[in-house]
């Protein structure tokens, strides 16, 4: 089993346990080390007290399991406001939000898409270009989708950013 996916099942019951969202695990290497990034939500967000104590009982969890051989970093944290969507159950959560979205083949001659996210409906997500299109992909077929924060939406509706 790669090393993401240990992280990620030790991950989860910890997270549900604190009433935390695992929202991913990525296991990166560069330049010899070795990096374990998990990011965290909740409604109403994260604290950082949520991340400082997280990290210290999958720290102990991925110890006590020598999942990851040798040293290694581990670091927690908010997905930000760019939040990743990586299950149909985050699609639902975010309908209506602006994403940008990459599929994994060409639809249309094209791979990136940005606009509404609407959906889930059937194993799908679609989105809303700008244009008014709707493209509705499986949810298997999508590469990356995360949001969009556009700080200029507001005044473009003629709202105030205050």
């Amino acid at each position: 089993m790669e090393v993401r996916e240990e992280v990620r099942q030790l991950a989860e019951p910890i997270a549900a346990e604190d009433g935390l969202e695992l929202v991913d695990v990525e296991f990166l290497v560069q330049g010899g080390r070795r990096t374990i990034r998990v990011l965290l939500d909740r409604p109403g967000g994260i604290r950082v007290g949520d991340c400082a104590r997280f990290s210290r009982r999958l720290s102990d969890c991925l110890d006590m399991n020598q999942t990851v051989s040798g040293s290694y970093h581990l670091e927690v944290s908010s997905p930000g406001l760019d939040r990743p969507i990586k299950t149909l159950e985050a699609v639902q959560r975010f309908a209506g939000q602006r994403v940008a979205l990459t599929t994994a083949v060409p639809y249309d001659g094209r791979r990136n898409y940005e606009g509404e996210l609407l959906g889930p409906s059937e194993g799908r997500a679609g989105i809303r270009t700008d244009e008014g299109d709707e493209y509705w992909f499986v949810w298997a077929e999508v590469k990356t989708a995360h949001l969009v924060v556009d700080p200029w939406a507001q005044l473009r509706r003629g709202g105030s950013t205050r």
